[in-house]
């Protein structure tokens, strides 16, 4: 046993100094590289992506600096679209009023010259969602907006983008994702920063506000059966490791809202808002939500 574990251990050591070199060599070149094209250099080296991204996570904390420092970048999944445009960093402009939204850029730090006349960025938790708020023009029901959305739990390049989003036009930037344990965990994220990646980066924007949907939203607009899932063994274990986060303690109507919906032992995904009406969510709810200022 105790030979495995020195194996172990002089594996992680070998596999932190190749990155350390792989760093190095990428600064005095003044070139980057992201996480998958490292993997794919040597994969029998790596072994899986997991192993790789582990390694950069203890490099940046042995440091305490940026990964964006080390010239190591992330691939992009999140999507951007509505009235918004800005110069990549080859000076090229981009504009985001496309039907399908466009890929955020990787090199997140390099875009400048943010241009934008909305008057709200909205985060969404799904892509499907994103898609739908397009489809329905919901700047027609709430004015002009950014939509960004980083399908599920989000990457890093799209939690930087929304961060240098709301530092540079200073728009109420709002959150709308499921009203279960994952949707509130995802918006977490986004706020008060990964409980497993380093957030040294400015990753968290802490005036990202959640508009919907609420848990408490599931008994006051008496969503139907229909639409309503039951709580899984899972789901309820990560409400209850969520209520013990400081960062969701200081903020009691979070907390509340956690506590509500493991009363009502139950949830309901954006989707589920169709039952109502199929048009409801743009036409009705996110219209009434950012009138009344019923955030958290």
């Amino acid at each position: 046993m105790m030979t495995w574990k020195l194996a172990n251990q002089r594996r992680k050591c070998l596999l932190l100094f190749h990155l350390l070199a792989k760093s190095h060599a990428l600064l005095r070149t003044n070139t980057t590289s992201n996480k998958r094209d490292i993997y794919y250099e040597d994969v029998s080296l790596w072994g899986n992506q997991p192993v790789l991204d582990s390694t950069v996570t203890q490099m940046t904390r042995l440091l305490n600096i940026p990964r964006r420092c080390l010239n190591i970048g992330a691939t992009s999944k999140g999507l951007v679209a509505g009235c918004l445009n800005f110069l990549d960093g080859d000076g090229k402009l981009v504009d985001c009023q496309t039907p399908t939204g466009i890929l955020i850029p990787n090199d997140v730090d390099k875009l400048s010259q943010f241009r934008s006349k909305a008057f709200h960025i909205l985060l969404v938790e799904k892509d499907s969602t994103f898609q739908k708020l397009i489809d329905d023009k919901i700047e027609c029901f709430i004015g002009q907006c950014i939509l960004i959305t980083g399908k599920g739990y989000p990457d890093v390049n799209t939690r930087r983008f929304l961060r240098r989003l709301w530092d540079e036009l200073q728009l109420p930037a709002f959150a709308l994702v499921d009203a279960d344990p994952h949707g509130i965990s995802i918006f977490a994220v986004y706020r008060f920063g990964s409980q497993n990646l380093e957030d040294i980066e400015h990753l968290s924007t802490p005036q990202l506000r959640l508009i919907g949907l609420q848990p408490s939203d599931i008994e006051a607009l008496r969503i139907p059966d229909e639409a309503k899932l039951p709580l899984t063994q899972r789901d309820r274990s990560l409400i209850d490791s969520l209520t013990q986060r400081p960062s969701v303690i200081e903020n009691q109507l979070l907390h509340e809202q956690l506590l509500r919906l493991r009363r009502l032992d139950c949830k309901v995904e954006i989707q589920g808002l169709t039952k109502i009406h199929p048009q409801f969510l743009s036409r009705t709810y996110l219209p009434a939500k950012i009138q009344s200022k019923s955030w958290i």
